[in-house]
Order: C-alpha cells, then structure tokens, then sequence
C-alpha cells in the first residue's frame, strides 16, 4: 500500500514593524522563518517612503515565493486591529510631521494582491511567545517589549486581551511619575512607563537627570552605551539602572493587580541589559506584591524571550494564519 504524503505546511508573509527597523519573512504553519529580510526603518524620508518600503519588501519575498496567500503585519502602534488602521503611530513621526490615521492593512493588501491583517507588534510577540516561546502553555502571560517603544501584550485565560472599542491595550503608557519633565514621552505625556522603560526612554531620561555628565559623549549616550558603563562600574550609569529597576516594579505591579498574569515575558533590544535591572526588579516586585500572594499568588513569574528576535516575526505569522 502506497504512503500518503504529508500535506506541505502553509506559508505566509510576515511583517514586524518598529521604530527602527522593518523585518519581513517567509515564514511557515509550523514557525520555521524559510527567508528573512531586515532593513532600517526610512522614517526620516516621510510616510510615504516607509509605505513604499513595505509593499517592495513583500513584493520581493513574493516573487520567490508566489503560492503565499496571506500576509501578517505586527506593528508599533496605536493601531486599530479590526479596521487594520494605524492611528497616529506614537514613534513613526513628530511634530508636522505626525502620521495620523493610515489604514495599512488595506494599502498593503492592494499592492501586494493579498488579504492582511494588521495587529499590534506587542500582541504579536505575545501571541508568538504563546505559541511556542516562553509563555507556551500558559494560560494568562503578559509582555514587555523593550525597544525603541514599550509594548504591552496580554493573553488572559488563553485568548488574547483586547480593550475596550477593538483597541490593543497601551499599558506602556500607564504613567509612573506624573508630570516628570526629565521624561517625556514620544505620546506627548510625561512620566509614561515607556518614558523609563523603552530603551530610547530610558537614554533620553538618563541624559535629562545628567548621571552620566562626567562620561565621554554624555549628551549622546544611547541605552548600550548606557549599559557598558554601568557594567564597568560607573557610579552614575548603575544608579540609573537602580532607578529603573524600581519603575519597572512598580509597572509590574501595576499589570499584575490589573492583568494578572502567571508569568510576564520581556523581549526586545533593551532586554539585553537585563542583568543589570531583572534581578532587582524581582526582587522589588515581590516587595510590592507581598500583601497580593494569599489564596490566589499574583506574584508573577518574570522571563526572557526565547525567541531571540524571533519573536516579531513569528508573531506577524501567526496574525496571518489566524486573522
């Protein structure tokens, strides 16, 4: 008797969007990236530019591979899921030159001859890490995305989270310290969590405060250069570390009061510096939960990824198979 063949899986387009970068790939039913494409974000040429960009990205993955028959797009936001809008995307543009309402979904969907769905890029890592990262088999998980913004995603009792209207939930701007002007966030508020937590956030803020005044090329100094001179022993760059672990307990405690979440994932480029925060940042959390532990334990477990930078992808992927 003849083997029937095992069905090839399905393949689909994925886009992660940030701030500072765009990723595009070919990427399958089972997780497996088949080809990937990386490209600096072209936010200073204009919107315009950036659209261009997308739709010639995917055009040249799809001419490799023509059977795709849907595309997935994880992006900063805010956005709009179901209308597949971004609204005035907080990192994409300032000033004049504010984006406002783009409605990406179907300007993709028409160049590239295909269905998309749009979703935010934090839901997307989360729905990544679910699937078959660090949050796999957890029922109720959050993420940080810590990056050029702070993205916040949430599965809560195994479904995706979404706010009220159809929105993706922002709780990277809960506000920590109102009115701080040392952190100004790029929504336009001050003392946002993204304004601390964000690895652009935490340089800008860390420049404003001068803890690291006496240190070469003090005005310029990003969240890596930051972090070198903290594990080097820099008095001024380790109490800014110190300071943000404290922030970001108290968000911790914020979205495990609110959220719940057994376990809270954090991803991104700022991540890398997680050794000098996580452990504090453990630490304080549980200080602050300590009265929220009876009965039910709301002290959440904190992770790393597991998808590396993964996690965008796979979570566009995974928008695209399940839009």
């Amino acid at each position: 008797m003849a083997r029937k063949s095992l069905s090839s899986p399905e393949k689909v387009l994925a886009y992660d969007l940030g701030g500072t970068k765009v990723a595009v790939g070919v990427v399958t039913s089972r997780g497996d990236i088949l080809k990937e494409l990386r490209e600096p974000i072209r936010l200073k040429d204009g919107k315009a530019a950036v659209l261009r960009q997308l739709s010639d990205c995917g055009k040249r993955l799809l001419a490799v591979h023509p059977d795709i028959k849907r595309v997935g797009v994880g992006s900063a936001g805010p956005l709009h899921p179901e209308r597949g809008t971004l609204l005035d995307p907080t990192n994409f543009g300032k000033g004049e030159k504010r984006w406002g309402e783009v409605p990406l979904a179907q300007i993709l969907s028409r160049n590239l001859k295909r269905p998309v769905a749009l979703d935010n890029d934090a839901a997307a890592a989360m729905l990544a890490e679910h699937w078959m990262g660090a949050a796999r088999g957890i029922r109720n998980a959050m993420i940080l995305t810590l990056g050029t913004g702070l993205g916040t995603g949430v599965i809560a009792n195994g479904k995706l989270l979404r706010a009220g209207r159809g929105l993706h939930t922002e709780a990277g701007h809960i506000i920590l310290r109102a009115g701080d002007r040392h952190a100004r966030c790029g929504c336009g508020n001050l003392g946002c969590a993204e304004a601390y937590l964000s690895g652009n956030g935490f340089a800008r803020w860390v420049r404003h405060e001068g803890w690291l005044q006496d240190a070469a090329g003090a005005r310029s100094l990003d969240a890596r250069a930051i972090a070198e001179h903290a594990r080097q022993g820099h008095k001024g760059a380790r109490k800014a570390f110190h300071e943000m672990a404290n922030l970001m307990a108290v968000a911790i405690h914020n979205y495990a009061v609110v959220f719940c979440p057994e376990v809270i994932v954090l991803t991104g480029s700022f991540a890398a510096a997680s050794d000098l925060f996580l452990p504090q940042v453990r630490k304080e959390t549980a200080r602050l939960l300590r009265g929220r532990r009876e009965g039910i334990d709301l002290l959440p477990e904190i992770r790393l990824s597991s998808l590396d930078n993964r996690a965008g992808l796979l979570g566009g992927a995974y928008i695209g198979l399940h839009g």
